[in-house]
């Protein structure tokens, strides 16, 4: 074989290697772009839901004071806590503080209307110590819903 031949093989080989190994590259690059959007995009939804369910739960907790302490209709459904909690576990991590001090909140919540049914229960009213400790826990759980809130919001422009 002449030494063009052999060239032009060598040059014909060496390109067409390029062209395979660039071809790989560009798909992998592709596909990295497209698995980060994709990962974004869920990320997105997720916290759209977990706020939902956030100011859901506020909701939850009204219905609750209105069914055990106003003899309102009888609340059927679970708190949206589970939700919340379950969204922050698997998909957002980096709202575990803000998750946690709305759990807290709502504990905080729960039990003031256990105390409220309590004193129901001994003198057929809540008492006024207890009705004056609704604004704080009210209030504890709207300050934490927009902690929330605007934890996720940075994380959705991030």
């Amino acid at each position: 074989m002449p030494d063009s031949a052999v060239g032009q093989i060598l040059f014909f080989s060496a390109g067409a290697i390029t062209a395979i190994i660039s071809m790989w590259l560009g798909s992998l690059v592709f596909f990295r772009l497209l698995e980060r959007r994709e990962r974004r995009r869920l990320l997105q939804t997720q916290l759209a839901e977990l706020v939902s369910q956030a100011y859901e739960t506020e909701q939850w907790l009204r219905r609750l004071r209105s069914a055990e302490l106003m003899n309102g209709p009888p609340l059927e459904e679970p708190s949206p806590m589970r939700h919340v909690n379950m969204i922050a576990r698997l998909f957002v991590p980096e709202l575990r503080a803000e998750v946690k001090r709305l759990n807290t909140a709502v504990v905080a919540f729960e039990a003031w209307v256990q105390q409220g049914v309590a004193d129901k229960r001994d003198s057929r009213a809540v008492s006024q110590t207890t009705l004056d400790r609704y604004p704080a826990v009210q209030r504890a759980v709207l300050d934490s819903i927009t902690e929330l809130a605007n934890k996720a919001e940075i994380l959705v422009r991030k």
